[in-house]
């Protein structure tokens, strides 16, 4: 859907102001790792905590905010922190000793923040994809061990990326909701990377 004459879409909108983010985390030497085949079990596993202490904090928040309800759209199956703690688990690392670090995103005040939060989540289970096969002929991780989180949704990964942009398009409309929404979707994507910076 078109917000309004000579305007992208939410979801072009959104891809446009995250662009020059979205390729530095790409090229984060941390992140970039992930896909080569010199990739290691240690570096692999200090990835996972980085992301576990990011995701923590993030759907802490997204579950205050969904347990009020909210029409047309359900996170449930979505959550990702039980991921990350199965493939550490998995890995002989033990998340229960991992404290994470204290809350760092604040509750969306509308569904236009909402859906600039969840933008980076579930746009990054798109690239998951390729990373999920990369982890299998690198390390031979899988679902079932160490590679989970980056397995996301697998053969539903298409239709759940389908399911949130309609969301996101019927929820964003005005300029003022898309402004909001690429504002906090431009944080949580340099949030991440500021996580990682510090753990380079």
């Amino acid at each position: 859907m078109v917000l309004a004459d000579n305007f992208l879409t939410i979801h072009q909108q959104l891809r446009c102001s995250t662009h020059n983010a979205h390729v530095r985390l790409n090229r984060h030497p941390l992140l970039g790792q992930l896909t080569r085949p010199g990739l290691d079990l240690p570096t692999y596993t200090h990835l996972l905590t980085i992301y576990l202490d990011f995701y923590r904090s993030i759907e802490a928040v997204l579950h205050d905010y969904f347990a009020e309800g909210i029409d047309g759209f359900s996170y449930g199956e979505r959550y990702k922190t039980d991921w990350l703690n199965q493939d550490l688990c998995s890995l002989g690392y033990s998340p229960a000793k991992h404290l994470g670090r204290e809350r760092i995103f604040t509750r969306p005040q509308n569904t236009a923040q909402l859906v600039g939060m969840l933008y980076p989540l579930e746009g990054s289970t798109l690239g998951g994809q390729l990373i999920s096969r990369r982890l299998q002929a690198n390390l031979g991780l899988d679902a079932e061990k160490g590679g989970r989180f980056f397995h996301g949704y697998g053969a539903d990964t298409a239709w759940r990326w389908t399911e949130f942009l309609a969301f996101a398009e019927r929820s964003v409309q005005s300029p003022e909701q898309v402004a909001q929404a690429c504002a906090v979707a431009l944080a949580v994507f340099n949030r991440l990377e500021e996580c990682l910076d510090g753990q380079a």
